[in-house]
């Protein structure tokens, strides 16, 4: 197939005449569109209808004008297409530049990220060229003026009341007249992969050797698996890139854009560079306390003495050595060396989350497994009594064996499974999740006070979720999921059951997690969540280095209170 993808109709038509023989029938039905064929009547055989085989050779073309123009000789030339198949490529783009792919989203958080779209820059959601909302970007989301909230941007299509279109970027367009799928384009365009980021096997055929990486995206690819002569040595964009390039070439010809306030003949992403946009002044985010009991910012930078901060080494809360003097908490004459703790409550929860590491797996009771009997039971799966269920908890910062390396390694490939890499707010490149999952710190982010929990099936782990604790106040759950096998089996609820009564036993009043739009209704309906009030949300992050990810709504829900029975001794 990969050998096929780029020769011409004709060459394939000989390749299956070769094979096939002159036994090959005439199709009555195209291929591509699945029309009839009407106009065969050369008895010539057919795969496509003339339509489609026109299509096609617009797209050819189009192709050979994006090779043109990467070309780095001088003499680069342009293929001109005629206006006839220009039109036909873009009728037919315009039927698939809707469809939303996990490069799409991934590209799209260009837009919210340092040297993105400005904040304050005005977005309008439209549709058949009428405005039916109005919001101002900020930060990593939208400031809707129908709720005066910062929400994502599927919360703002929602909210213009299109939610079943799942489209934003396509619909949402600034005050000049480029949708945010097109400026993410534009971003991407701008990105430059070098050979520390790009993928370490070829996208064709999947082998390692002599790779070369695509400009724009960190595929990489042998030179005969993309039929060149020789490794690219300036600017060269894959296919892949190509295309989406090309899909927002007809873009200024829409209703939506024009009513938005697109200008014929004017460049509209320079206007967005050069900020001749229309930007709406919106108050600065708060500047986050550092000392939690004097709310006070200002610290020590040298030397010990009342302005010094310290950090407590469970619930990560900063704390001024002078504040914590006066409010009787602690009355230090110098930096401790080791833990520190500012309270009995994050020591003591501490000192348990250290001897369940120690402990090591726990198989789990009968009257866990209740879920998963009755999942089996439903679709007629393995026996439960052949299966042995264990949870455990694990931490990069302990880790005593290679067996432990092996099960966070795991947890790790299980979370790339489900998830697209996480990167920090200032970064499209690198990804958080490894960091998060062995506890590291990443410049300004510090994970040392995750915990990694995992549910093992035979030995092999199917369910993993990061959880952090903030003392007795508050824990979260920034990252949960469950392989592709064990997905709908009750694994996951299993292991969320197990971390509900870890935290009921450490007496941890709340839990929150940050849920993405398509899975907050199952944290609601399933697990007792509730959305957090912003007002709740900013206190927690005021005294918390609480995750929060851009398109996510944060849950809450207080933990079960856990009962200790204590069984009368007998002599």
């Amino acid at each position: 197939m990969n050998a096929c993808k780029d020769s011409s109709l004709t060459t394939l038509e000989n390749a299956l005449r070769m094979v096939i023989g002159s036994s090959m029938k005439k199709s009555s039905f195209c291929l591509n569109c699945r029309a009839s064929i009407t106009d065969a009547d050369s008895g010539k055989p057919m795969t496509l209808c003339n339509s489609c085989v026109d299509l096609k050779e617009c797209q050819d073309s189009s192709i050979e004008v994006a090779d043109g123009a990467s070309d780095r000789s001088p003499g680069s030339t342009v293929v001109r297409k005629s206006p006839i198949s220009a039109s036909k490529c873009s009728s037919s783009q315009t039927k698939s530049q809707g469809r939303v792919t996990r490069k799409d989203l991934r590209m799209h958080k260009l837009v919210f990220e340092e040297n993105g779209l400005p904040n304050g820059a005005e977005l309008g959601y439209f549709v058949r060229g009428k405005k039916m909302l109005v919001g101002y970007k900020r930060g990593y989301g939208i400031l809707c003026t129908c709720c005066n909230s910062e929400i994502s941007p599927s919360q703002f299509e929602a909210h213009a009341g299109w939610a079943s279109r799942r489209k934003p970027f396509q619909h949402i367009y600034t005050s000049n007249g480029v949708s945010l799928h097109e400026l993410s384009i534009s971003l991407l365009k701008k990105q430059k992969y070098s050979t520390n980021d790009c993928d370490d096997l070829c996208s064709i055929c999947l082998q390692g050797g002599d790779l070369f990486c695509c400009n724009t995206c960190p595929r990489a690819f042998h030179k005969e698996c993309v039929s060149l002569p020789s490794i690219p040595t300036g600017t060269w964009h894959c296919r892949y890139c190509q295309n989406t390039f090309q899909k927002e070439k007809f873009v200024e010809r829409n209703a939506n854009a024009l009513a938005a306030g697109r200008v014929a003949g004017i460049d509209p992403i320079e206007q967005i560079t050069k900020r001749s946009i229309r930007i709406i002044k919106t108050p600065e985010t708060e500047v986050p306390s550092v000392c939690v009991l004097c709310r006070g910012h200002a610290f020590s930078k040298s030397g010990f003495g009342p302005r010094t901060v310290i950090l407590c080494d469970q619930c990560e809360r900063e704390y001024h050595v002078g504040c914590l003097r006066d409010h009787n908490m602690d009355d230090l004459k110098e930096l401790p060396e080791g833990k520190w703790f500012c309270c009995t409550d994050c020591n003591r929860i501490h000192s348990a989350l250290q001897k369940l590491i120690v402990r090591g797996e726990e198989k789990l009771p009968d009257s866990s497994l209740l879920v998963v009997k009755k999942k089996h039971e439903k679709n007629r799966l393995e026996s439960k009594a052949s299966l042995d269920i264990r949870w455990r908890v694990l931490s990069g910062k302990m880790i005593s064996s290679d067996d432990t390396r092996v099960l966070l390694s795991k947890a790790v490939a299980i979370f790339h499974e489900r998830f697209d890499p996480i990167s920090d707010s200032g970064s499209s490149k690198g990804d958080l999740i490894p960091s998060m999952v062995y506890g590291r710190s990443v410049k300004d982010q510090d994970f040392g006070g995750m915990y990694c929990a995992i549910l093992t099936v035979n030995q092999v782990v199917v369910s993993a979720g990061i959880f952090r604790i903030f003392g007795q106040e508050v824990a979260e759950i920034p990252l949960v999921a469950t392989s592709t096998e064990g997905e709908g089996q009750g694994y996951f609820q299993c292991l969320f059951t197990c971390l509900e009564k870890l935290l009921g036993f450490l007496n941890v009043k709340k839990l929150v997690l940050p849920a993405a739009d398509e899975a907050e209704s199952i944290w609601t309906k399933k697990f007792g969540f509730s959305k957090i009030t912003k007002e709740e949300l900013d206190k927690y992050r005021r005294d918390y280095q609480m995750m929060v990810f851009q398109g996510t709504s944060i849950l809450q829900k207080p933990v079960p209170e856990i009962r200790l029975i204590h069984k009368p001794e007998h002599e």
